[in-house]
């Protein structure tokens, strides 16, 4: 566990590093925040791993026979659907908090519609009654990394091109980077099972962890 959690901090540290080397190239520049990328989801993979070599060997500290044992810890329940009440309710937030960040409303209820219940499916079922108040709580927080997301790539951006990456000028992206950093792979999996569109999350996941 102190190695994964090593390696847990070489990720963190990796991640940050995305200042590329002055005077380089726009391709030289491009290469580099792809390596760090690379790097970083390979540490991850690597902690993942530690903890799962480590856990089945570990042993069990014995309880004191005065202090009764913690219950266990539940691992979070996946949802097959979320009802459209759900969906609808997090939609309404999410674009909100998009509008009052770029004022823009031209965005596409229909896809949003589409795209939602399949990200919401990386929401754990003891979760989603109170997700509304953790994505408002999560834009709060990050409400400034959020307008430089959308001031570089969404609506009227200096690097907008909602061809390459239409999830820029959606209020559901807000959902989106909110379940990056939270889990990311869980998202990575509903996202590619369900939505046909691999790239179009790669993409974003590079503008809101590298592209600010």
């Amino acid at each position: 566990m102190i190695e994964a959690g090593a390696v847990e901090g070489a990720h963190a540290e990796v991640a940050e590093d995305t200042q590329v080397p002055a005077g380089s190239s726009d391709e030289f520049g491009e290469g580099w925040l792809a390596a760090v990328q690379a790097v970083a989801s390979r540490l991850t993979h690597i902690a993942d791993r530690t903890v799962r070599q480590a856990r089945p060997t570990a042993a069990a500290p014995e309880p004191l026979p005065a202090v009764p044992s913690p219950p266990p810890r539940r691992s979070p329940t996946a949802v097959d659907a979320v009802g459209e009440e759900q969906v609808h309710r997090v939609r309404e937030a999410a674009e909100r908090i998009f509008v009052s960040l770029t004022g823009y409303t031209g965005y596409d209820r229909d896809l949003s519609e589409e795209i939602l219940p399949v990200v919401l499916k990386a929401v754990s079922a003891e979760q989603q009654d109170g997700y509304v108040r953790q994505l408002e709580a999560f834009a709060e927080a990050n409400r400034e990394r959020l307008a430089m997301l959308y001031a570089r790539y969404g609506p009227g951006g200096t690097s907008a091109d909602e061809s390459h990456c239409y999830l820029t000028h959606q209020p559901e992206s807000v959902v989106v980077c909110e379940r990056l950093d939270t889990v990311p792979m869980w998202l990575d999996g509903v996202w590619n099972d369900e939505i046909d569109a691999e790239l179009m999350l790669e993409r974003f996941t590079k503008y809101w962890r590298f592209g600010l």
